[in-house]
């Protein structure tokens, strides 16, 4: 059985988070909302100093189309680093706030 670093694996989560909202031009008030948090809950996850428990981390994952093991999952991580890097600056406003108001 592989071993995780579980400090990487929270790492991993909470950039994720704050990269995707940051893409699609959210705001933490707006994205808080619609996961069931606080803004100060998101910033701390934003900020390394929470994880998200499972159901916003599973809304969040829906909203944005992502799959739930992605932080666990060396080859789909890469692969999302790559995708944000491309789109990061130009214009990635997707249509996350169309799935988050579903």
């Amino acid at each position: 059985m592989k071993s995780f670093n579980t400090r990487e694996i929270s790492n991993r989560t909470c950039h994720i988070i704050r990269d995707e909202r940051l893409s699609r031009d959210l705001t933490q008030i707006e994205l808080a909302g619609e996961l069931g948090i606080s803004q100060s809950a998101l910033s701390k996850i934003e900020n390394l100093a929470m994880m998200p428990t499972l159901i916003p981390w599973l809304k969040f994952c829906s909203a944005f189309g992502l799959p739930a093991n992605l932080p666990l999952d060396e080859k789909l991580y890469k692969g999302w680093m790559k995708d944000h890097e491309k789109k990061s600056g130009k214009g990635a406003k997707k249509t996350a706030r169309a799935h988050l108001d579903n």
